[in-house]
């Protein structure tokens, strides 16, 4: 059993018990001002985009800096993050739903609801809190289930971050034709992250996709190490939550986009 096995049976117990039921009827309905979408600005952009993420802990780090996750969001936006991305799961991630509509609220910026999704009531509790983007995972998913929730997602007006982690997955996920497609630099056994991931799943990567560069990102020579595989775009979570000069950290990794 890994992690992510772990993880998955949790979200399934959940599921069961019925608290994406209760969720839906105690989250306040959000009302959706106006977000901008990702797409956009990964399209638009001809440096790196940043998803600058809001997280409390993690399977492979108990905990990071206390922050006023507030203010990390006004930061992250002042200093140049193209969205954000907020961690829901509770029990292994320390995060929520609440803290995805109280944040959602206070930012124009698309937001990614960043859990693990395996049922679409997980998608509408994801939008009613606020999300305009959410993630599948690649890994997690039968062919059948991933093409369901894909295009539930987008039925409902958000935004779909597709993530592989092997070879095998990026090709499921083109069977799909998303429009974003991240790799994930974290071995799903060990939890360990090695950059040069991105470069080796993205050495036969197909044209007309945007590429996420996802975890292990801690500096601008990470990003100097994969620029080169055409990436679009990054994820950063931990980084950014232990550092204390986002002013320049931010502008940093957002290296000019190399075209392939």
């Amino acid at each position: 059993m890994t992690i992510l096995n772990d993880i998955v049976a949790y979200k399934k117990r959940l599921l069961n018990d019925g608290y994406y039921h209760q969720k839906l009827q105690t989250l306040k309905a959000t009302k959706h001002s106006h977000k901008a979408r990702l797409t956009d600005a990964l399209s638009r952009n001809e440096n790196l985009v940043l998803i600058a993420e809001i997280k409390s802990k993690s399977p492979s780090i108990k905990a990071f800096q206390q922050k006023d996750v507030v203010q990390q969001i006004k930061d992250y936006e002042r200093y140049g993050a193209d969205a954000i991305s907020i961690l829901t799961d509770e029990q292994y991630f320390g995060g929520s739903f609440e803290r995805l509509q109280a944040l959602s609220a206070k930012t124009q910026l698309p937001v990614l609801c960043k859990d693990f999704i395996i049922d679409p009531l997980q998608i509408d509790v994801a939008k009613q809190a606020g999300a305009s983007i959410i993630l599948l995972i690649v890994n997690i998913l039968t062919d059948e289930k991933l093409k369901q929730l894909y295009h539930y997602a987008t039925s409902k007006g958000l935004e779909v971050l597709v993530e592989v982690h092997d070879d095998n997955e990026l090709q499921r996920a083109y069977e799909l034709e998303p429009q974003i497609i991240g790799v994930n630099n974290r071995d799903l056994k060990s939890f360990n992250t090695d950059v040069e991931h991105t470069n080796h799943i993205l050495k036969y990567k197909k044209e007309n996709y945007f590429y996420i560069s996802e975890s292990g990102i801690h500096s601008q020579q990470d990003v100097k190490q994969i620029i080169n595989s055409g990436i679009d775009g990054l994820l950063v979570g931990g980084a950014l939550m232990n550092c204390n000069q986002l002013e320049h950290f931010i502008p940093s990794l957002k290296l000019k986009k190399v075209k392939i």
